[in-house]
């Protein structure tokens, strides 16, 4: 049986060159996402002959190992495979990308059902779109921003985040956030407050760089992210005040322009299958998606 352990931040160095393996622009693969997201879904992580080997605990009747990384995945998934007999439960391989889809097909023919995660596919843009919101495709997006700088000028400022200074203050506007909430995701936000804390926490260990703005003194919005690479800015969390006009698409541009500058490709990550997320995030034109499969024995 794998000896799988805990994430820990100190981690960070020996796991994050398996997540950078096969250069897959994926949230899965920054470790700040699995970090602060690993006390919700029990991920653990167990390095093997040059193998980094992730499982968590979804609750749904499976042992739920995310894709390996770094070494042969047929041979891995032999591994997972004993592991999984040992814990005595039936197991899936999630967040499959296109490549190890096709290499566990030509290994093992006929063995796997696969099953598109599309509410997992993450959205990539180039980060100059974000950064310019130029063309005939952002008229609408510079639209909402020209349209709050006239209403609120003067009133209105932009900061990088600092979290000894901010987190009670970005913690009390996300509970804010959380309580106007009366959907199917209630729950999910209040797992995302947790996993909020957890980079507040540890924020320089783990790389962060955030941004807020305020208005009239009170915060209206907020973002967190965090380089996956040198090629990538990963935007984990964004938050704003969806009563004031503008205030997405302001705290999009401004992080943007102000700290992405540099980066080839920004990724905002998966939209959960929720359709006004969905939408906004294609409205932004990706440049790609990156599929996720799931791969389960038959």
């Amino acid at each position: 049986m794998l000896d799988f352990k805990q994430l820990e931040v100190k981690d960070r160095e020996s796991v994050d060159p398996y997540l950078q393996s096969d250069g897959a622009i994926m949230s899965d693969r920054c470790f700040a996402t699995l970090y602060i997201w690993a006390e919700h879904y029990g991920v653990e992580t167990c390095e093997l002959d040059g193998t980094l080997y992730t499982k968590a605990e979804l609750g749904e009747g499976f042992t739920t190992y995310y894709m390996p990384l770094g070494g042969s995945l047929a041979h891995a998934a032999q591994v997972l495979e004993e592991d999984a007999a040992a814990r005595g439960r039936p197991y899936e391989i999630v967040l499959l990308t296109e490549a190890g889809k096709a290499e566990l097909e030509a290994a093992f023919p006929d063995k796997y059902e696969f099953e598109e995660q599309r509410s997992e596919f993450d959205y990539v843009y180039n980060a100059e779109d974000l950064i310019n919101l130029t063309g005939k495709k952002y008229h609408g997006k510079r639209n909402f921003i020209n349209r709050f700088k006239a209403e609120y000028a003067g009133r209105w400022e932009y900061s990088d985040v600092e979290p000894e200074r901010d987190r009670e203050e970005i913690l009390e506007f996300l509970h804010e956030w959380c309580m106007q909430r009366d959907d199917e995701n209630c729950e999910d936000y209040r797992y995302e407050y947790s996993a909020i804390r957890r980079a507040l926490d540890n924020y320089h260990e783990l790389g962060f760089l955030g941004g807020a703005i305020r208005l009239d003194g009170h915060m209206i919005a907020f973002t967190l992210a965090c380089p996956q690479n040198g090629e990538v800015m990963e935007i984990l969390i964004e938050k704003a005040d969806a009563e004031i006009d503008g205030a997405y698409q302001m705290i999009n541009k401004e992080f943007a322009s102000r700290n992405a500058v540099g980066y080839r490709y920004i990724n905002r990550e998966e939209d959960m299958g929720i359709p006004g997320l969905r939408q906004a995030k294609l409205s932004y034109e990706p440049c790609g998606l990156t599929e996720k499969y799931r791969a389960v024995p038959r």
